[in-house]
This record gives C-alpha cells, structure tokens and sequence, in this order.
C-alpha cells in the first residue's frame, strides 16, 4: 500500500474550513455557496489542528429559532481518521468499511491536511482509466427497495425518509416515472430549518417546491464509466438508471462505484 501513498494526498479534497466560534448561520452560508457536504473544524488556522466535522445534514437538524449556535455545538467526531501517507484504496476501504463517505486526513501534530472522499477516489478511477469502469452499471447499481417521493409528498416527510434511510437525496418518482430528485441541499438552499417541525402545517412546503429537475439518468446498459463521468463532471451524489420513458430502474451512488473497484459486495 505504500506504493499508492501519494495518491491519497493527490485525491484529497480541500473544502473550506470552520473554526469553532463560527456561528451555524456562517458554516449555513459556506454551505448553500460552495454546496459543500462536510466541513473540517480547526482550532484556529495557523496551527490547523483537527477537531472534528460538521455534516450538512446537522445545519438542516437545527430549527430556526436556535441559528444562533456555534460550530462547536454542532461538529461530530469522524468514524474514521486517515494518515497522509495512507494509499487510497486502503484509505476508501476504511471509509466504506465504515459507512463513511469523509475522513480527514490528519498530519504529524493533529494538523488538517485535507479531507478524503468517494468523489476524490472516482476521480482516481478516471483520470487512471481503471478496468471496473468499463463493466455494466447494472453490476453495482441498487435496483431493489430504492426510497422515493412523489411531488406532493410534503417536505418534512421528505426529510424524515431521508433520516430514517441515511440517504442525502431522494427520486421524485410520479407512476414509476423519475421527474426530479430532492436532496439535502435542496432544502438547505430553500432555507428550510428542521423541516420535521413543518410537520404540524397542512399547507406545509411540498417536495415540487424544492426539488431539483430534470434528474440525471443514464439507460440500462451503460458502462460505470458513464456515471463515473457524470458524478465528477457535475458534482453529484448519484445517478438514476431509467428506461426510454424514464421508468425508474436503479441507482449508482459514488459509494457503489468504488465498492465495485474495491471488490465489496
């Protein structure tokens, strides 16, 4: 694996950083600009050493009466903490190994060197021309059980599918026709805060009030490297797998293309 260390320093994503007396209200900021899915939390830039990480998913768990929070009120503990010089396949096994999708990488001292993540290793896979993108999508995709919402579905229903599943977006599906997606951005740029508590409003906002149209599909029968393509090319989580008429089929996430390099099942 030490043959493969400078990849995992070569891949590493560099997303902006929070220091812990930021205010929610900024790193919500950072968030909605840079689309950002996690941020590194440090001490303080000069020393840059790593505290811990704060999920877009946790700017969208606070209600708006409690904005006035601190980065440090809110930033987690990572499952997992990668060393420089790890080799990248050994870097993204741990990640997935541990249903991580970010891991710092934390240097000599504690100091942030940079963040490891599923986009950063397609990416790899890409720029190597790797032989796993060249079989059928179909081999990684998920085709059965796949969560969905229709248009009218209200939004914090969205939202409470998306917590109980551990997935940050969900197809808009209307009679087995995928039309849009609604993901955890969506919603954080729309500025809804804790969409949970938009539960007790009849009238409450509906997923066609957020969602993100048209979705992007590939038909059955494309290559990995499609999907590979397409996710590092726009800066998406996934791609829908559909038929002619848009009948959804399946989902390739990053997370199931680099399961398929790795060879996990």
């Amino acid at each position: 694996m030490t043959g493969l260390a400078p990849l995992l320093k070569q891949y590493m994503l560099n997303p902006p950083i929070l220091l812990p007396d930021d205010t929610a209200t900024k790193a919500r900021s950072i968030v909605r600009e840079t689309r950002s899915r996690v941020l590194p939390v440090v001490s303080d830039e000069k020393t840059m050493h790593y505290m811990g990480l704060l999920r877009r998913r946790s700017l969208l768990l606070l209600s708006s009466t409690r904005s006035n929070l601190l980065v440090r009120d809110l930033m987690e503990e990572a499952k997992v903490e990668l060393n420089p010089e790890s080799g990248l396949a050994e870097a993204a096994r741990l990640m997935l190994e541990a249903d991580e999708p970010y891991a710092p990488v934390v240097g000599q001292g504690g100091r942030l060197v940079g963040v490891a993540g599923y986009e950063a290793v397609v990416k790899y896979l890409l720029d190597s021309d790797a032989d796993v993108l060249y079989k059928p999508v179909d081999e990684c995709m998920t085709s059965s059980g796949i969560v969905y919402v229709t248009q009218e579905t209200p939004v914090y229903k969205a939202w409470q599918l998306m917590l109980s599943h551990n997935l940050p977006a969900l197809p808009v599906v209307e009679d087995g026709e995928i039309i849009g997606v609604i993901a955890e951005y969506d919603l954080l740029a729309h500025g809804y805060a804790r969409p949970e508590l938009e539960a007790g409003a009849r009238k409450g906002p509906r997923v066609r009030d957020a969602m993100s149209t048209p979705a992007v599909t590939l038909p059955p029968g494309s290559r990995i490297l499609d999907a590979a393509e397409i996710i590092v090319d726009r800066g998406i989580g996934r791609v829908y797998i559909a038929s002619g008429d848009r009948r959804l089929i399946g989902v390739v996430d990053r997370s199931d293309i680099v399961a398929a390099w790795l060879g996990f099942k």
